[in-house]
């Protein structure tokens, strides 16, 4: 084996393999994990507008008063 082939596969094989498919899977990964994340924090405001529709009764059965269910149903999309 010639120095120049010994020395190309030796930095052949410190390079880091790019795969399309890692790629891929890699940006589906990501594009799920943004869509899990903006599901839960739609879920939650739906939630909370829940909340702050609940009755006095309702509340106290629940343990929370007229000014939690406010303070919890006035936080932004982002809390």
């Amino acid at each position: 084996m010639s120095t120049l082939s010994s020395a190309r596969t030796t930095v052949r094989a410190e390079l880091p393999s790019f795969s399309f498919g890692r790629a891929l899977a890699l940006l589906a990964g990501t594009v799920v994990v943004g869509v899990e994340a903006l599901l839960t924090r739609t879920e939650l405001r739906r939630s909370r507008r829940q909340l702050a529709e609940l009755d006095d009764r309702l509340l106290r059965d629940i343990g929370i008063d007229r000014s939690r269910a406010r303070f919890e149903a006035d936080k932004g999309y982002w809390a």
